[in-house]
């Protein structure tokens, strides 16, 4: 080719003739056919092509034949700008070949009407190649490429917004426990409405629900500078602090059918052979929980679960938890097994991770796969299937499969399937991991699984306030109380509501001359890993104990003082049930005392100091007491742990109360972290 035809040719096909030559493309036209000149270079002059350059400004038009099965007319139509941005973008810069596309120039026929399309440039310094096939399935096609187009859109999550609501419906809903000790899981949690079951159980379960944020008021703000964070709600956590929170409400309305087996007869274990079934049973669950703006996690959540037979017997369970117990491996898994089914949150777990088909990554914990969108009832859809590999490697499995559109925070349609057993342990499962949760799921096996379909949702004002730093949010350390003590032999006691304490009962121990296993572990560098007080014609103290030969065992001792006591019960436990020995496991808590006055200061209605507390003192039929859960001791973790500052051991201080009122059965049990003093939450259980 020689000039002329060069300069009869536009700046692009000069571009692409230089970058099929590996030549520069900068410069202005007369550099490029010079450079094109001075090197050889070939070209298929029977081909064409159409390349669009931002900087190159065209005033050609290009014009399209519109297929018309109408009668040809010489009526002018509408002329149609599109300005072609957004069809497949490559940057200039890149070193690969651009594509280039073919275009045969339409002869178009006198009785077809034209549409204009003016190509634009000037934007954004990136080359747009686009086939002008395609652009033709919008003329003749009939808006199939316009579909085509939205079914393939990306977007990311919203936020929550305050007033956001939704309804839903639950389908599908299955709970399978197999053994005894899984079982009781479920059936200490539900008072008496399981009583009948042992060994196996199934749930079946079905109904309606509906999900919630409360666009709360400025006025219930107490501090004047964060009343513009209207809409949120204040609460307090488990130390009796004050934060700011997005006030979240769930609610279900269920009809559960139970089958499995049942005790014997006389009740003195679960049989083989009998069976029982429980049909047509109503259970309406309703909670609250309350989420921290700025760390965005739940400090607060009360719950409450309410199951009539057929018969109208009635069960009712009231919870109250302030936050998770602090071990991350636990915490993880205590929603499948303690609440409700929740709709997920999509921005808490995706942020504003792009939504599009084929992406993958993790969030909290689950690793996700974004799939293909599809249609659903006329409305386009992003399926995500979820996966959670701790419990995959430790427990069993845990799936989710999602079914997502823009402007809604919550799933559309949300399927789970857990199965949680620990015999399906890998050995990609951690130790830490493994440790934990050997001390907190029980034997046997449990299967949940459901189906969430969401029927209405109506959006809030505004989106909820996440992260922010309020003025009242109270700072590191505030109100936590810093009086802990390192034990000797066990947690210290010194109370002043009780006439005999455990340094009492102890101290009478060891200058008993009857025989204890408490004295002789205590003896033997042992300690005391579990005890509790009762009231029953006098003050009994039942002290669990453990040695360095991991020999456990217990003594109940009955007395006023450490000169006045006497052994009611000693005995020793089976090797197997040890709790094992770790005295590096043991942290420093705060007393029995300290603790005991952090319960009675919450002494609202159904509050554990209402509900326990009897003047300056407790009830007399309380029973008190502090357990240490501890992993058993080994080089290999005492290094994991103290290399991450993670405790090897958890103390908890525990009280319940058992009454009644009438015909009607009242059970209270309240949990307490001794080691921070933080409540961690009680569970009221009523049957009439």
């Amino acid at each position: 080719m020689d000039r002329d035809e060069l300069e009869s040719m536009t700046v692009a096909q000069l571009k692409i003739l230089l970058e099929e030559n590996s030549l520069p493309k900068s410069g202005k036209k007369s550099d490029l056919i010079d450079r094109l000149l001075e090197n050889s270079f070939s070209i298929d002059e029977e081909e064409d092509f159409l390349i669009l350059e931002e900087e190159d400004h065209f005033d050609d038009e290009i014009e399209i034949p519109k297929v018309s099965t109408s009668t040809p007319s010489d009526k002018k139509i509408e002329i149609m700008e599109a300005t072609i941005l957004d069809a497949v973008l490559v940057e200039e810069d890149q070193t690969h070949e651009t594509p280039s596309l073919k275009v045969r120039e339409p002869t178009p026929k006198k009785s077809e009407p034209m549409i204009e399309i003016k190509i634009h440039a000037g934007k954004p310094r990136r080359a747009v190649v686009l086939g002008i096939i395609l652009l033709g399935a919008v003329v003749a096609g009939g808006g199939y490429w316009w579909t085509w187009v939205q079914d393939q859109q990306s977007f990311t999550t919203e936020p929550s917004r305050y007033g956001d609501t939704m309804s839903f419906t639950m389908t599908d809903g299955q709970i399978s426990a197999t053994g005894e000790e899984m079982v009781e899981l479920l059936r200490e949690n539900t008072g008496d409405a399981l009583e009948k079951a042992c060994g196996d159980l199934e749930v079946a379960m079905s109904g309606t629900g509906s999900m919630s944020f409360r666009n709360a008021p400025s006025s219930e703000i107490t501090n004047t500078n964060d009343q513009i964070y209207s809409g949120s709600a204040e609460s307090i956590d488990g130390y009796g602090r004050i934060h700011l929170t997005a006030e979240r409400s769930l609610s279900y309305d269920l009809n559960v059918d139970l089958s499995g087996r049942t005790w014997t007869t006389d009740g003195s274990k679960c049989s083989n052979s009998l069976q029982w079934e429980m049909n047509s049973n109503s259970v309406t669950i309703e909670s609250i929980s309350w989420e921290e703006l700025t760390e965005e996690t739940t400090i607060q959540s009360v719950s409450s679960l309410d199951f009539r037979t057929p018969d109208n017997d009635q069960t009712r369970v009231d919870a109250v938890s302030f936050g998770g117990t602090g071990v991350s491996a636990i915490d993880g898994i205590l929603p499948f097994l303690l609440q409700p089914a929740i709709p997920m949150d999509l921005f808490e777990s995706f942020g504003t991770t792009l939504i599009e088909p084929g992406v993958t990554g993790e969030v909290n914990g689950w690793n996700y796969e974004i799939k293909d969108s599809l249609r659903v009832n006329g409305q386009l859809v992003i399926p995500i299937d979820l996966e959670q590999p701790s419990i995959n490697a430790c427990l069993g499995h845990a799936r989710m499969s999602l079914q997502i559109v823009e402007g809604n925070p919550w799933p559309v349609e949300q399927h789970v399937d857990i199965l949680i057993n620990k015999d399906r342990k890998s050995n990609d499962c951690g130790a830490i991991e493994s440790t934990a949760l050997e001390l907190t799921v029980p034997e046997g096996q449990l299967i949940i699984a459901y189906k969430l379909s969401g029927t209405s949702f109506t959006q809030g004002e505004r989106p909820i306030d996440w992260g922010i730093l309020y003025s009242g949010r109270p700072g590191p350390g505030e109100d936590i109380p810093s009086s802990q003590s390192q034990w000797t032999n066990h947690i210290s006691d010194e109370s002043i509501i009780r006439e005999f304490t455990i340094e009492e009962a102890v101290e009478c121990l060891m200058n008993s001359s009857s025989p204890s296993g408490v004295r002789s572990a205590i003896n033997n560098d042992g300690y005391l890993w579990k005890v509790n007080h009762r009231q029953e014609n006098g003050e009994i103290w039942n002290l669990s104990w453990v040695d360095p030969q991991d020999d456990a065992g217990w003594t109940e001792v009955k007395g006023t003082s450490e000169q006045s006591c006497e052994v009611i019960t000693d005995g020793t436990i089976s090797p197997s049930d040890s709790p094992g020995y770790n005295l590096n496991a043991i942290p420093e808590t705060l007393s029995l005392s300290t603790l005991e006055t952090r319960m009675l200061e919450m002494d609202g209605s159904d509050q554990p100091g209402s509900i326990l507390g009897l003047g300056q003192g407790l009830n007399s039929d309380v029973t008190v007491g502090a357990i240490l859960l501890a992993t058993t001791s080994s080089d290999l973790l005492d290094i994991l742990t103290s290399q991450q500052n993670i405790d090897q051991g958890e103390v908890g201080f525990t009280a319940s109360r058992s009454w009644n009122v009438g015909s009607t059965e009242h059970n209270y049990d309240l949990a307490i972290d001794a080691e921070r003093g933080r409540i961690i939450g009680w569970i009221h259980t009523t049957v009439a």
